[in-house]
């Protein structure tokens, strides 16, 4: 499965000097198979330590963190030579070795040649109370799968050159919307969307077993959730990562996440801040902030508890809310596909981009999205079908008239005065503005 983080890691692997390179993101991503596919690639041979399943190489790093100790003691440990020019070190799982996370800097200091990368959860990176090395370590955040990365894992490479100019047949839109559809099954976990590939040729049997596996992978987050966090404090995430489907599933909801009812007793923002941020770290959830004016910065107009709430996958999304595949692929599922379309259009730009989005309420009017792109920020209005009708959007562009405005639909490309009309599965075009 090709990643586009892999670009990234490239430039990294042609500095002259660098530092150790974590690879952060939520579990079951694809951190493990995208750095050991980049090191077979392009290194002489990977040195891999699994700090989850080895647990006896965690005493190298006891006694002290000198550099070339644990280069020494790791060849004898692993009985492979170590040529720190050409070979890729990886530690991952780093999270469940402190003492090996905290010997980065080292790296760093008496290595800046060398290619450390290391991979692990956010729920232990992230959160983990040792000694991080800050400013020591580069940092790149891997996401679940784009459209587009599932496209070319699909063997749908030339239709995404194709769909990428936005001038095409309805035949190619038609095509790309049938395969977004069942990216909206999928979602974007390696895993998963290995798993409907494998069985592709037997669809119901594909889907089936895909929404059997996002559901014992919701189970493993929540297990993750009650580990690192402990008893009483995973009550309240637990309780707040499960209140996130079941709003968005609302058919009369606002953008605003509801605080209300998600804890029996003290469902106020005071009692939930903590674990919402908490979430926010592990990489489950993402959040954006309602502004109440369009000006910039956007952040000057918004309020710390006036947000909204959305899951980190479309899949384990339709998954928790026990959305049928064949509702999905009927496209019979109601008002719901309005909050999945919305849910699918923010993962597309977060993955993309790694930003944080905006959304946009005043009075009756409301916008899904703003983009702050260099100052100039641009409304982003979701459909989920071929009624474009944008009541709101139209609203935003008389009181602040942007140079340029989105609507994202079940429309092919098109364009009429200062509004770009883009399907749904063309998200990410946005983030390519000239």
């Amino acid at each position: 499965m090709k990643r586009f983080l892999t670009q990234k890691l490239l430039l990294w692997k042609n500095l002259k000097k660098r530092k150790p390179l974590m690879i952060n993101g939520a579990r079951q991503v694809g951190k493990t198979y995208l750095v050991e596919q980049f090191g077979q690639n392009y290194f002489k041979k990977v040195i891999t330590v699994d700090f989850k399943e080895d647990t006896g190489v965690h005493g190298i790093f006891e006694k002290n963190l000198n550099s070339d100790k644990i280069i020494n003691e790791m060849s004898i440990y692993l009985d492979v030579d170590i040529d720190l020019k050409k070979d890729l070190i990886f530690f991952d799982e780093i999270q469940n070795c402190p003492r090996a996370l905290t010997s980065l800097k080292y790296f760093y200091k008496y290595y800046p040649d060398a290619y450390v990368c290391c991979a692990g959860s956010l729920l232990g990176v992230g959160l983990n109370p040792g000694d991080f090395p800050v400013g020591k370590i580069s940092t790149l955040n891997l996401y679940p799968m784009t459209f587009y990365e599932f496209l070319i894992s699909m063997g749908e490479s030339k239709l995404l050159e194709v769909i990428k100019t936005k001038d095409f047949s309805k035949s190619i839109h038609e095509k790309t919307w049938e395969l977004l559809k069942i990216f909206f099954v999928t979602g974007g976990l390696p895993e998963v969307v290995s798993t409907y590939i494998e069985n592709v040729k037997q669809p119901n049997v594909a889907f089936k077993q895909c929404r059997q596996l996002q559901k014992e992978l919701f189970e493993n987050y929540l297990n993750d959730i009650s580990k690192h966090s402990g008893k009483i404090k995973a009550v309240r995430i637990e309780a707040a990562f499960k209140s996130v489907p079941a709003q968005l599933a609302k058919e009369t909801r606002s953008k605003k996440f509801k605080f209300n009812g998600v804890l029996d007793n003290n469902s106020k923002f005071s009692y939930l801040q903590g674990p919402i941020e908490w979430l926010e770290k592990a990489g489950l959830v993402y959040k954006t902030l309602i502004c109440n004016k369009a000006a910039s910065p956007l952040l000057g107009y918004t309020s710390d508890n006036t947000f909204g709430l959305y899951m980190f996958d479309i899949g384990i999304l339709g998954a928790v809310n026990n959305l049928s595949y064949k509702s999905i692929l009927s496209g019979d599922y109601g008002s719901y596909k309005g909050y999945f379309a919305e849910n699918f259009v923010l993962n597309e730009l977060i993955c993309n981009s790694g930003e944080d989005l905006f959304s946009w309420k005043e009075k009756q009017s409301q916008l899904e999205f703003l983009i702050d792109n260099q100052g100039e920020i641009i409304p982003v209005e979701v459909k989920s079908g071929i009624n474009i009708r944008a009541r709101s959007l139209r609203e935003y562009i008389k009181k602040y008239h942007p140079e340029t405005s989105y609507i994202l639909s079940g429309l092919p490309p098109g364009k009429k005065d200062n509004v770009t009309y883009l399907p749904l599965y063309l998200a990410a075009e946005i983030l390519n503005m000239e």
